[in-house]
Formats: C-alpha cells, structure tokens, sequence
C-alpha cells in the first residue's frame, strides 16, 4: 500500500513549475485568514547552485498559482485538490550560508492602488455595498457580498486613507468582516458564518493521531452580560435608547455603555448588539494543529469534544497550512456566541 503524499502545484506567469522547483523546495507555508488580513504564500528553495539569486531570480510583480495536492488520501487510491489562488510577488529574499532562497506572495500586494494609494473623498447618498462594488471595480477585483446588512450612507468620509483601508473600517463599524483571498474582495458577515453547519468535529481521545497540540485562552477582562446604546436627539430634544441582552449571557455582570447615534429603538437595539458581539467574541479562543488538511479554511466551523470546559462549536478564524517535512495545518478558532 502506497502511503499518503502531499506536495504544492506552482504556476509561476502561467508556467507550470511544480517539477521543475520540485528538487529545490524545502518547504512552504499559506496563510488564509478570515478578516482583517490578506492571505498569503511563502515558499522556500534551497540555493547550493545559486539559481534563484542570478538567472533564475523571481521578478517582483510577478503571479503565482498555488495548490495544495493530496494523493491516497484519505483512502488509498484517493486524490484531492486544493486550489489555493493567485498570488502576486511581494518580497524575494536570499540568505546563507546555506543559501536559501524566499518568495513571499499576496492575493493583494502594496504595488496595487486598492492597499498602496491614499484616497480624500467624499462619498454620499450610497450604501456599504454600492461603495464596495466602485472601490472592487476601480481595482478590477470581484467583489462577493455575503451578508443580507447594507447600511445607508447619506455622506462618509475617506481621508487620507487607501480604499482598502477605508472598506475594512465601514466594515468593522458595521460588525462585518472583510476579507481578501485570489483577485476577489469578500464582505461577509460572521454571525451567519457561524451559525453554518461544521465541517469536522475533533475528540481530543479518539482523534489523539490527528491532533498534534493545541491551547486554549478563555478571558473575562473586556466581557459583557448586556449593552445599553443611548443617543439624544437634538431635533426632537429625546433620548433614544436601545438594550441588547445574549439568550445566553457570559458569566458577568458588567454592562457596556455606548453614546452612539440611533434614529429608532429598534436601531439602537441593533448596533447595542453588535457592539456587544464585538467585545464579547474574543472571550474563549484556541489554537489547534492536526496532520495536514486541505479541507480546512478559515471561516469554516468545527466542534470541539473531550476538552472539558472548552468544548463546543468554533470558527476558525485562521489556518496556516505548511511543509516544512511533514505537512501540517494550524488552525486559530474563537468560539461562536449563542444566539448573537
């Protein structure tokens, strides 16, 4: 019986290299996150013959396609494909002795306007997604929105800041995620993401083959049983005020204050929720690393069982996959909220 392989397709300008660097590769590492940051790809190449700092020297700018190849797996005879994406050269280093050669790739490098160039506008009478299509367009990227939310803007303004930038803030305001993967810009929102059903369900005892290490953080120092959001409105010389307790509060009774503008109840109430998901989603996080997995990614769900306290349904919220001898997958989880 053959045992299970792995090993990383290259495109590099279209070209098909996976061979050709195949004797050369020590090892490679890709990142993908779930918001906030952009994935990325690292690969190592051994340089004894000093190729990759003379003619066979990366250009910057240059695209690379990257997957993960998975063969007799999970069953022998079996074999799986993972596309990772395009990712543009961001940074070549060499160093020795020994010489080694590293690439380092993102899906959106700094040579490109959306990251690298600072923009003053005013935008008015749009939405977060109307706003997100022009700035996906401008930087001839797809844009997938992924969230039922679409706030209104009747005036914003981006100062001094790059499209990217600007799009992660709205997005963090509004409790939406942003995240950048292959030539396509993704605004989703987490709280439908972790409601999806998992995609694997890890027991610390029967799976003690799979799971190499893992830790766990539980916090209750920035934690909230409930928000209140209050807002005094000048026209009609009333305060607005709107409560949002969990089905299933933490442990606590601290009550986060926010002064923030509300035109309804039913509006503070909304953004009441929201603040208090954002400061409460931190407070059990977790890393765990298993044998390498391509199925893993970061939005995905999984549960966790035989962890004691810390059972329960996770997102991730990052996965690495790397080789550097042995094929393995990092995961960094935080544990979904109940109900909000």
């Amino acid at each position: 019986m053959r045992v299970r392989r792995s090993y990383l397709g290259v495109t590099y300008n279209k070209k098909n290299v996976t061979e050709s660097i195949r004797k050369y590769l020590i090892g490679w590492t890709y990142t993908d996150y779930l918001s906030g940051q952009i994935n990325n790809i690292q690969i190592d190449l051994q340089d004894s013959e000093h190729l990759w700092m003379s003619k066979c020297m990366p250009t910057k700018g240059a695209w690379i396609k990257a997957a993960i190849n998975m063969e007799h797996w999970p069953k022998h005879g079996d074999k799986k494909r993972r596309n990772l994406g395009a990712f543009e050269v961001d940074t070549i280093q060499i160093k020795g002795p020994p010489s080694v050669a590293t690439i380092k790739a993102l899906a959106v490098p700094e040579s490109m306007a959306i990251r690298g160039q600072d923009r003053n506008k005013a935008w008015e009478k749009t939405t977060l997604k109307a706003l997100a299509s022009t700035i996906a367009k401008r930087a001839k990227l797809k844009l997938f929105y992924d969230t039922a939310e679409n706030p209104k803007y009747d005036r914003i303004e981006q100062s001094g800041e790059s499209d990217l930038a600007f799009l992660n803030r709205l997005c963090a305001k509004e409790g939406l995620c942003l995240k950048i993967e292959s030539q396509k810009i993704i605004v989703l929102d987490e709280e439908k993401y972790e409601r999806r059903p998992i995609i694997r369900r890890l027991q610390r005892k029967r799976d003690i083959d799979e799971i190499l290490d893992w830790s766990f953080d539980s916090q209750t120092h920035e934690t909230y049983r409930s928000c209140v959001v209050t807002h005094f409105d000048s026209k009609s010389k009333k305060t607005i005020k709107g409560t949002y307790i969990p089905p299933k509060p933490p442990p606590t009774s601290k009550i986060l204050f926010v002064n923030e503008e509300a035109k309804s109840v039913a509006e503070a109430k909304k953004i009441a929720k929201k603040k208090l998901r954002e400061k409460n989603k931190e407070a059990v996080t977790g890393s765990i690393t298993v044998i390498g997995n391509p199925m893993y990614y970061a939005g995905a769900t999984i549960d966790l069982q035989r962890f004691g306290w810390f059972d329960g349904k996770y997102i991730i919220t990052e996965v690495t996959h790397s080789k550097n001898g042995g094929y393995t997958t990092t995961l960094n989880l935080r544990k979904c909220l109940e109900g909000y």
